[in-house]
């Protein structure tokens, strides 16, 4: 499967700005379809992303529920004298069609009053937002313990394919996430992934709230919440009406070129109220 990533900017070839919020913003090209990506710690510019989202979900009448395409992780696991130290994750990172947020998550004993749960909770109290990842019970237990952030409808998707696909002959509650996205999607979903991979693009210092990532990371990133999506709103879609959900991969040329034309409006003309 082919995945490319490039860094938008203005087109005068400068960098996207905005006093008030503070992003990186990236096209990420999963075979045909481009995804917008948006890369930050800024707390307004996060809960700007989720809250466009529910209004074109609330918007929009051919769909009620809202898939949300989920996971977390951190860059390295701690070992002490004790054994394995359970670290508070370090990024979170949804997908909702052809749009990501990339949030990265602070320490929550950083410095005071850091509480992303202040515009995640509401958004992932919406009865209408199902959020699905692969291993999300246990990502949503630790999230919850460490940043006080509550997902009210986590789906698993390795559960979720069990009762869709009923394929006795596979082993669909163990399989990880590339190997899911093969079953549900197709044999051609076949990401190959770098053993080793940099986050950012020069150290991190531990004092620094902001440094860029690196773009790879931003494209895997990018491709695995948007892996999420497709699986779930597959399944969900499959389950309900028997068939292919055409929101999460448009069946014919028109729509891919529309969609591909309203995507791009939207990175070239880039304001915080265009996130979604």
């Amino acid at each position: 499967m082919e995945i490319t990533v490039e860094k938008i900017k203005r087109e005068d070839g400068s960098e996207l700005f905005d006093p008030y919020y503070f992003y990186d913003c990236y096209a990420v090209h999963v075979e045909s379809h481009r995804i917008l990506t948006i890369v930050t710690y800024c707390e307004l510019t996060a809960a700007k992303w989720l809250e466009d989202a529910k209004k074109t979900n609330n918007m929009s009448s051919r769909r009620k529920t809202l898939v949300v395409g989920f996971s977390v992780e951190r860059r390295n696991d701690k070992f002490t004298r004790h054994g394995l130290r359970d670290t508070p994750y370090e990024l979170l990172y949804l997908c909702i069609g052809s749009h990501c947020l990339i949030y990265q998550l602070d320490d929550p004993a950083g410095y005071f009053n850091y509480r992303p749960s202040k515009f995640l909770n509401p958004f992932f109290d919406d009865p209408k937002v199902v959020v699905v990842g692969t291993g999300i019970k246990a990502k949503a237990a630790r999230l919850e313990r460490d940043f006080a952030v509550k997902i009210k409808n986590a789906v698993d998707l390795n559960e979720l394919a069990v009762k869709g696909m009923k394929r006795d002959d596979l082993d669909l509650g163990r399989y990880d996430l590339d190997r899911l996205a093969k079953a549900v999607l197709g044999k051609h979903m076949d990401v190959v992934r770098p053993k080793e991979l940099e986050w950012f693009k020069e150290r991190r210092p531990y004092y620094c709230h902001y440094v860029e990532m690196n773009e790879r990371k931003v494209m895997f990133t990018t491709t695995d919440a948007y892996l999420c999506y497709r699986i779930g709103s597959q399944l969900f879609n499959t389950m309900i009406h028997g068939n292919i959900d055409s929101s999460a991969a448009p069946s014919n040329k028109k729509e891919k070129k529309k969609d591909q034309k309203k995507n791009k409006k939207v990175a070239f003309s880039f304001t915080p109220t265009d996130l979604i």
